[in-house]
């Protein structure tokens, strides 16, 4: 039988860091990470262009595992579009993470918000 260690009790701490699109973090807390990240998607009426906001993480610096997206695609007509977008992932302790913008044209990605919640 496997004797488990006591659990810790969850401190759910909820924390508004100053953050920015295209920069690597890491999780140093000890505890895992939710991340929670607000985005402004804008493509513009051009053909093609697009709008990309991709959230990697990983044990790498730089992280490279695509964890999840929030796109505006490229189309073969010129639609104007705009939206805006929840990116939330999970981080384990001493992870990498980042959510990076990308677009093509006079697209746009903004960022609203980042939220980051310890357990």
């Amino acid at each position: 039988m496997v004797k488990l260690s006591t659990p810790r009790p969850v401190k759910a701490v909820v924390t508004g860091p100053s953050r920015n699109l295209d920069t690597v973090y890491q999780n140093t807390t000890g505890r895992p990470k939710i991340i929670i990240v607000a985005v402004d998607l804008a493509r513009n009426a051009t053909v093609n262009d697009y709008a990309y906001a991709i959230a990697y993480s990983d044990a790498n610096n730089p992280p490279t595992t695509e964890i999840v997206s929030a796109k505006l695609l490229a189309l073969p007509t010129g639609n104007q579009e705009r939206g805006v977008s929840s990116i939330v992932f999970c981080v384990p302790h001493t992870y990498y993470y980042k959510v990076s913008s990308f677009v093509g044209g006079t697209s746009i990605v903004g960022l609203i918000s980042w939220k980051e919640v310890e357990l």
